[in-house]
């Protein structure tokens, strides 16, 4: 990038630098930086007429967007992956379509359209099996597992994490690995199996080493989750905290929600209300400002249990009925997919 901005290159080279840089950003869980490295690619990439880093430069936005690795601006993320689709397909650019296709319905999901995403998904993924684009069809395991863990379908989830995890197994492609990982650990503790956290520690100490932050993330939010259904208060908070010192300074608006409902329920656990009362109340604003509807539901859920420990039945009672409407939301988009919710009132996915 320094060479060409030293000699004013606009040609490929520059438009391979610049997203290059983008994917080193990205992986580093800093989006902020990556879309500004995907946007002067993207800038380049139409200068000199070439579509497929226009499409790909414009589905990377999209990616890192998405709350669960980005900043959680879905609405830019679903006009950036709807932009690049357009491209893949009057330019038949087939690599590029799979993970657009993935990331469009794994917004749809994130923001409550849980049947019509999928729908999606399984069509794409027989696609990509078709195809034997194996990278992708890891995202699509993945992204999969993670759809039936907000619907508490955690069986299935099992099974189709455990599909993608023999798939990279059997073809030696360990991309995405720790992502599956912690989907995985996580289905299995809510099953009920205790011995789920150290093979997760291991993928967090391998994506620390590797310096892939933004599965790193994943890992530590589903730490967080194993130590409370432990009844490790204090270790829960402990992974929270790290989680939220990643989040909050690179905008990761999603993520720092996720840090701040699990340092509330670690704390309603040790009986601090106040505290945890003002960590909830602050993930339940930012998943409703997001529009991801699962942790909002969570994050409500929670505040009712908290202020029901405290005897405020009124304010209990609204926070349950919020909590309870969007679950009633989420049954309604799953019609005509196949797929039944199993959503506890009360937002204890476990």
């Amino acid at each position: 990038v320094e060479i060409c901005e030293r000699t004013g290159f606009a040609d490929l080279i520059a438009v391979q630098a610049y997203h290059g840089r983008g994917e080193a950003h990205f992986a580093n869980a800093e989006p902020a930086a990556a879309i500004a490295c995907y946007t002067r690619s993207l800038e380049l990439a139409r200068g000199i007429g070439d579509r497929s880093y226009e499409s790909e430069n414009l589905m990377m936005i999209g990616h890192a967007c998405v709350g669960t690795k980005g900043l959680g601006d879905y609405p830019r993320a679903m006009a950036n992956f709807e932009s690049a689709l357009d491209i893949a397909r009057a330019a038949d650019l087939q690599w590029h379509m799979g993970p657009t296709l993935l990331g469009l319905d794994h917004v749809r999901a994130c923001t409550g359209r849980y049947g019509e995403a999928w729908n999606g998904m399984q069509k794409t993924l027989r696609w990509l099996e078709s195809l034997e684009q194996t990278r992708y069809q890891l995202i699509a395991h993945d992204f999969i597992g993670h759809l039936l863990l907000d619907l508490g379908l955690n069986e299935r989830a099992v099974e189709q994490l455990e599909r993608g995890l023999a798939l990279g197994r059997d073809t030696g492609i360990m991309f995405w690995h720790a992502a599956i990982d912690t989907h995985l650990a996580v289905a299995r503790s809510r099953l009920g199996q205790k011995d789920v956290a150290p093979a997760l520690q291991a993928a967090l100490e391998q994506t620390r080493r590797t310096s892939e932050r933004y599965l790193m993330v994943r890992c530590l939010d589903g730490l967080a989750e194993i130590a409370l259904a432990a009844g490790d208060a204090s270790r829960c908070r402990a992974y929270a905290d790290e989680l939220l010192a990643i989040a909050e300074p690179k905008g990761l608006r999603e993520l720092e929600a996720g840090a701040r409902r699990w340092r509330g329920e670690a704390l309603l656990a040790e009986k601090a209300y106040l505290e945890a009362q003002a960590e909830l109340s602050r993930a339940a604003a930012l998943a409703e400002d997001i529009g991801r509807v699962r942790l909002q539901m969570d994050a409500e859920a929670a505040l009712a249990r908290l202020l029901g420990a405290q005897a405020q039945r009124d304010a209990a009672q609204r926070h349950g009925a919020k909590a309870r409407a969007i679950a009633e939301t989420v049954e309604k988009s799953l019609d005509s997919s196949g797929l039944e919710v199993r959503l506890l009132l009360l937002g204890d996915s476990r």
